[in-house]
């Protein structure tokens, strides 16, 4: 079994010690972005605060958290730097994929470090053939956030299902028998590091794949049954939603507090932003959309912790509902950010700028393809009036 790391920071909840590393992460926030990956003084702060084993199991050392916890602590995060909020995001979503594994795979993945990050793709960009008891993987994995931090990926691949037809897959590697390209140039979210992964010939045994049927049927809870184990796909994307609503919680502060300093305005009619109904009035919006987002982002992180508790899958419709009310929030957030920006001004967009960063970063992480807006009111559409939904167990 795991230890926890000596360093961790005894007598917080996971919320406090995200709150409590905010200062340090927004110090190196600018430099994170630069080297486009996390700085070590990050990752160090990460690892001692315990967030980075959110997702691990208690069994193996680690927290065994909700959805709830995940995303209370990215919103946290956030505030300091979205890039190191989403990577542990992303280190819960791995570990939880990752912790549906035979103990003694889980075990060997967290005995010496339960603080191990599990990164990946779950989409099957590569190829595999058969070979002896496993599979031989092959191919490039494009934007895996957090490869330059995790000693362990998992690789998205489709081999042929109980009745021979295709299922997808997921397979865990050691990120070390990989080789990276460094492809990660954007607007945004650059501290994620989310580089490509390639693999040329790397096997993996049976023991540690994952079929993504057989987790939506619940075999692997079963496995492990007595662990609340979150599911299905949506538990691994909602602290990827909370990145996005702390991002903008963070700039609606700034913009608030620089009003209250007595920020002027170019309104010929009014002296300063806090007396101009325009600026009051997109606060006012602003705001609301901030709340709207967290309220239905913390919604559905409760209704997924409650279906883990009770050892059950979601119904398809219920299934839709939580991943528009994802795809709504994130896209709320977003919207408040540029209501913000307006009363701000164009200053906030100069080389520098927090606010600037913030801006980047939302609109770069709100378009996450899992969280689309467009593709969730299809699916939650289809669900309401009773149109047919595919078989999907990514749904």
């Amino acid at each position: 079994m795991g230890t926890a790391h000596p360093d961790a920071a005894e007598g917080l909840t996971p919320v406090e010690a995200a709150r409590s590393l905010v200062p340090l992460l927004a110090a190196e926030a600018a430099r994170s972005e630069e080297r486009r990956a996390l700085t070590g003084t990050t990752v160090t702060g990460l690892r001692r605060a315990g967030l980075l084993r959110l997702g691990t199991p208690a069994r193996c050392g680690g927290r065994g958290a909700g959805a709830r916890t995940a995303v209370d602590v990215c919103e946290e995060l956030a505030k300091g730097c979205a890039s190191a909020s989403w990577i542990v995001g992303i280190a819960y979503g791995g570990a939880l994929f990752a912790s549906q594994l035979p103990h003694p795979e889980r075990a060997a993945l967290w005995r010496d470090d339960p603080d191990a990050v599990v990164c990946g793709s779950a989409n099957p960009s590569g190829t595999a053939r058969r070979t002896d008891g496993g599979w031989t993987l092959s191919g490039r994995w494009p934007w895996i956030s957090g490869i330059h931090h995790a000693p362990w990926a998992l690789l998205g691949f489709v081999r042929p299902g109980a009745g021979g037809e295709p299922e997808r897959a997921m397979a865990v590697v050691p990120t070390a028998g990989l080789t990276v390209e460094d492809v990660w140039r954007m607007a945004g979210m650059r501290g994620t590091g989310s580089d490509t992964a390639v693999a040329d010939d790397v096997y993996v045994p049976d023991s540690r794949t994952i079929s993504l049927a057989a987790m939506a049927d619940g075999v692997y809870r079963r496995r492990h049954p007595g662990e609340p184990r979150i599911i299905f796909h949506l538990s691994i994307n909602l602290p990827l939603v909370a990145t996005a609503v702390g991002i903008a919680t963070a700039s609606l502060e700034q913009v608030l507090e620089a009003a209250a300093r007595g920020r002027q305005t170019v309104s010929p009619l009014h002296r300063l932003v806090a007396d101009d109904p325009a600026h009051q009035l997109n606060a006012a919006d602003a705001a609301t959309l901030v709340d709207t987002a967290r309220l239905h982002l913390r919604r559905a992180a409760d209704e997924v912790d409650a279906h883990a508790r009770a050892g059950r899958r979601p119904a398809l419709a219920e299934r839709a509902r939580l991943r528009m009310d994802a795809a709504h929030a994130m896209r709320c957030a977003r919207d408040a950010m540029g209501l913000l920006l307006d009363t701000a001004g164009a200053g906030s967009f100069a080389d520098g700028s927090v606010l600037q960063r913030a801006w980047r970063d939302i609109e770069t992480a709100s378009r996450h393809a899992a969280l689309s807006v467009q593709t969730s009111k299809e699916l939650y559409g289809r669900a309401l009036l009773g149109a047919p939904l595919p078989p999907n167990p990514a749904i």
